[in-house]
């Protein structure tokens, strides 16, 4: 019996479940460029007010769900400055059995310098800096939070 009050007293304190979180309120919208939906961009919510960054990645059809702490579980309430890159899809083959590849491990110098480089952010730079972006939402506890960005190439 004193077992059982001492295990039971100690699931009082701790408690049980996962972390404790801030709340999160579902998120998302649609990027487009020109007028173009643009599908892989990544979308970064950066907090001007202290909370959580949230992010997301856009479909063909250039919508996304903000993420947290949970995918698609949306973006803590308050303001934020907005960024929005997108980079190349990377191609990798795989050894059947085996492990990833570059083509260009198949020489005796190894990768090339090519191989090497960055890769290009395809949006507008300005875009990529949440402080430079002009982009901004605010999401709210009470109402849709529904953000669209419509950037230009130009």
């Amino acid at each position: 019996m004193t077992v059982f009050l001492a295990s039971f007293s100690i699931m009082a304190v701790v408690g049980c479940g996962g972390p404790k979180w801030p709340p999160t309120y579902k998120s998302s919208g649609t990027v487009t460029l020109d007028g173009t939906p643009v599908e892989r961009a990544t979308i970064t919510f950066y907090p001007l007010d202290g909370q959580k960054p949230a992010n997301a990645t856009t479909d063909a059809n250039g919508n996304y769900e903000l993420t947290s702490f949970n995918a698609g579980d949306g973006a803590t309430p308050g303001s934020f400055g907005v960024a929005i890159q997108k980079f190349p899809a990377i191609e990798i083959e795989t050894i059947p059995g085996g492990t990833p590849y570059d083509e260009s491990m198949n020489t005796d110098e190894g990768p090339s310098p090519d191989s090497e480089k960055d890769p290009v952010n395809e949006l507008p730079e300005k875009y990529s800096n949440h402080e430079k972006s002009g982009l901004s939402a605010t999401v709210v506890t009470d109402g849709e939070n529904v953000f669209t960005f419509e950037l230009k190439s130009k």
